[in-house]
């Protein structure tokens, strides 16, 4: 059986065709949104990398063959790239490591069963397009293999995530781990005040303030105040929704939080999500105005079980135990994905945001203020939203979530 896991926990595309890249990072969209539908229905908070899932699954395709490889290129969206995806995903993950000012740290590693041999085309393979690192252990091992998953993924994530796998869910039967951690630690281009001067007095810009959920009930929350900042935003009437953009240091990667209209709108705006061609709509056509800014500060963990939402989105014979091909992995095991696990975190603070699961620097021109005067607007996020982490490079989205208090 096949166990792995998964972790959530400037300037130009690199020298891979640019429209291979692009390709990608459309692929990449399109998955997660049709994964979001099978998970935003039970989850009323939620964060996830859709970027670490894709990015998994498509080096765990170097090993499957026939219907199962068709099955996960169909589910991913990859057709189209070939096996040429894997050389597209070395080069950004080379091109994401070394971003100046925004830490990004991405981490592949398998954990190979010491009774089985797995084919050493797909270590090959797996260590120069994914740079994964790979080592043998016994998983039959009392108290061992787990822990030395989890001291790995700890230790990527900077103590974010802890204790994934729980004791002795490891056996024998298991040849194979997969583990893809993706780390991203930025600062705000401008950051939220932590504190105010008013007549000689100090108060905190980050106070509680009423949120109300979509079921009607109203909670408090810490919010984050930003006055009169010149941020792109938007008023997309036709889909009663606002967007803001929060740029990181560098603003190549920036937080897009889309915030509806009306108060319980999280509904219709996760319709909207279930068409990705406007999804690539959210984040275009904003410009410069004075905002009065205020969004929560938050912290979400979202530990996720995805066998059965991949499987009821096409990726079925992957998962069968008489069905799946990984004859690229093993040929000497009948092998399948027994389980796939993905938990994600991210914090959400005045000088910035740190996410795991998970510099070259891109300068958006935003014309220059003294020559350009901004419209105003008020953009208070005191009710369910849907946010991207997204770089505006490759147009790849590392993160993806929901806030509903």
């Amino acid at each position: 059986m096949l166990y792995w896991a998964m972790v959530l926990l400037t300037g130009q595309l690199a020298s891979t065709d640019v429209q291979e890249q692009l390709s990608l990072s459309a692929a990449s969209s399109s998955f997660s949104q049709n994964l979001y539908q099978k998970l935003s229905a039970k989850e009323s908070t939620i964060v996830y990398s859709p970027f670490s899932i894709h990015l998994a699954l498509t080096m765990m395709l170097l090993g499957a063959r026939e219907d199962t490889a068709t099955e996960m290129e169909t589910t991913l969206g990859i057709s189209s790239l070939g096996d040429s995806v894997h050389t597209v995903y070395r080069e950004l993950i080379q091109q994401l490591t070394y971003v100046n000012r925004i830490k990004i740290h991405i981490g592949n590693s398998l954990y190979v069963s010491s009774d089985y041999q797995i084919s050493p085309k797909f270590i090959e393979d797996s260590t120069n397009d994914y740079s994964a690192k790979t080592s043998s252990i016994d998983f039959s091992a009392n108290g061992g293999a787990e822990t030395l998953i989890n001291d790995y993924i700890a230790a990527q994530t900077e103590n974010r995530i802890q204790h994934f796998l729980q004791p002795e869910t490891q056996s024998r039967d298991t040849i194979l781990v997969l583990v893809n951690t993706v780390l991203f630690r930025g600062a705000w281009q401008n950051v939220f005040s932590r504190s105010v001067v008013e007549d000689h007095c100090s108060r905190s810009s980050t106070k509680k303030q009423d949120f109300k959920q979509a079921s009607g009930a109203v909670i408090q929350v810490n919010m984050m105040h930003n006055t009169e900042k010149n941020i792109r935003f938007k008023r997309d009437v036709a889909h009663g929704v606002d967007v803001v953009v929060l740029p990181f240091q560098g603003k190549r990667f920036c937080l897009y939080i889309v915030l509806p209209h009306k108060l319980d709108g999280i509904t219709d705006l996760e319709y909207l999500l279930a068409q990705p061609s406007k999804v690539e709509g959210l984040f275009s056509g904003l410009s410069l105005h004075l905002v009065d800014l205020a969004i929560p500060k938050f912290r979400t963990e979202t530990a996720l079980t995805l066998k059965t939402p991949l499987q009821e989105m096409g990726m079925v014979k992957a998962f069968s135990r008489m069905e799946a091909n990984f004859t690229g992995l093993s040929h000497i095991a009948q092998v399948h994905i027994g389980q796939v696990l993905h938990r994600a975190v991210i914090d959400l603070q005045e000088m910035g945001n740190m996410a795991s699961t998970t510099s070259f620097v891109a300068v958006v021109g935003e014309g220059k203020d003294q020559l350009y005067k901004p419209k105003t607007a008020s953009f208070i996020a005191d009710h369910p939203f849907v946010y991207f982490l997204r770089d505006n490079v490759t147009g790849q989205i590392l993160f993806q979530g929901k806030f509903s208090g």
